[in-house]
């Protein structure tokens, strides 16, 4: 019987998958099991007969219809036959400890803890080292996240990277799992998750041992959107998180917020006008999102 779920939701990115399952082969824990939430357009065969050089490693590959990070999370959980979850990217190099890391968090937590944030390191960037006052993810009064995923601080926080996180299952189902209404690159899905589990009574600890190295391959994904498409999200999911959260009087903060952003990125050339029109249909949609 494995003791934990690794789970990779994926998207156009099924080369890139098959490198990360391979470094899954390195694991000291042999002692788990594996699913592969692919929302490509197409099955990939050699993903779905991929063998793990292990045998008792159980692997499962299956191929969504619906798009969405949040979904694909979803369906992992549903799939999962453990009661420790643990979620990472499709394009990282996971620590050869990852799992024995988080099996040992989860055996000597606390019961009120409910999620486990972990390191993430990335190369050549400080995206998930914004600011070493803080250790983990929070959010600015203005809906932006502030985050410090790669320090060698433990601490409580807010939110946990949706790249390298674990979970019980049992938490997850009393949550209702990922908020689906969270759209394309799904921003702010890892933080509306983390605010579920206070607003619930659980609290959220950051832990450097469970290590990825993220690799930000600019292929598949979400990356392959437009800017402007990217700023619709942004805004749309900014204004429909701090809706739900009962954060109403940061909204107005936050669209200058989100103005001042398009505004510079239009002035370096990052995207064109469409982007600015993108961004206001995406505020008015968040504001009439149906929140669930």
């Amino acid at each position: 019987m494995p003791n934990s779920t690794l789970i990779i939701p994926t998207y156009n990115r099924q080369k890139i998958v098959l490198e990360t399952l391979n470094y899954l082969n390195l694991q000291v824990d042999r002692n788990f099991e594996v699913f592969v939430v692919d929302q490509t357009k197409s099955m990939h065969k050699p993903l779905k007969n991929f063998k793990f050089n292990d045998s008792s490693v159980n692997y499962k590959y299956v191929n969504i219809e619906k798009i969405g990070l949040p979904n694909a999370r979803n369906v992992g959980a549903e799939m999962a036959s453990t009661d420790i979850l643990i979620y990472i990217d499709d394009d990282c190099i996971p620590d050869s400890n990852l799992i024995s890391s988080y099996v040992g968090i989860f055996n000597d937590l606390d019961s009120r803890i409910w999620c486990v944030a972990g390191r993430v390191i990335e190369k050549n960037s400080d995206i998930f080292r914004q600011s070493d006052k803080i250790v983990g993810g929070w959010i600015t009064w203005y809906g932006k996240t502030l985050k410090n995923f790669d320090t060698d601080n433990k601490g409580e926080c807010e939110w946990a990277p949706g790249g390298n996180f674990a979970v019980r299952k049992k938490s997850f189902k009393a949550l209702g799992g990922f908020d689906s209404n969270f759209i394309g690159n799904a921003m702010l899905e890892d933080a509306d998750f983390g605010f579920n589990i206070m607003r619930s009574g659980g609290r959220i600890i950051y832990n450097p041992g469970p290590v990825i190295q993220h690799l930000r391959v600019i292929t598949g994904g979400t990356r392959k959107e437009s800017p402007s498409k990217g700023m619709y999200y942004r805004s749309h999911n900014t204004v429909y998180f701090l809706r739900k959260h009962n954060l109403r009087l940061r909204i107005l903060p936050a669209v200058f917020y989100l103005a001042a952003v398009a505004i510079n990125d239009l002035i370096n050339r990052k995207h064109g006008l469409s982007a600015i029109i993108w961004a206001k249909v995406g505020l008015i949609r968040g504001i009439f999102t149906k929140i669930q």
